[in-house]
């Protein structure tokens, strides 16, 4: 993306659209966009006071959020840090519009 982030847009829950996930990004549509079934998806949530949810799928098909907080990251133009139990993490975007997010999968270590 490269350009600054439109915190407006950002806003809300955004559900994992792991069908439209490619090799280098991982894409999240907004709560209540139409998706196929499935089994529980997870999600994040950014809200506009700078709280945040992770939200996972719990092996009972229960959520599990952790929360942290995040900030539009002013130095990597595109960027957002967040922070969860103390352990911080930078989500590049890669596109941001009003039905579709799009992260930039980190390479697993």
């Amino acid at each position: 993306m490269a350009e600054p982030i439109d915190a407006k847009l950002l806003h809300g829950h955004w559900v994992h659209a792991r069908e439209e996930d490619t090799p280098t990004e991982q894409v999240y549509r907004p709560a209540g966009f139409p998706l196929a079934p499935s089994r529980g998806r997870a999600g994040l949530q950014f809200n506009e006071d700078g709280t945040f949810k992770r939200i996972g799928v719990g092996a009972t098909d229960i959520s599990s959020v952790k929360e942290g907080v995040w900030q539009l990251d002013h130095a990597n133009a595109g960027s957002i840090r967040v922070e969860e139990a103390g352990k911080p993490q930078l989500l590049e975007i890669n596109e941001l519009k009003q039905d579709r997010l799009a992260i930039k999968r980190v390479p697993s270590e």
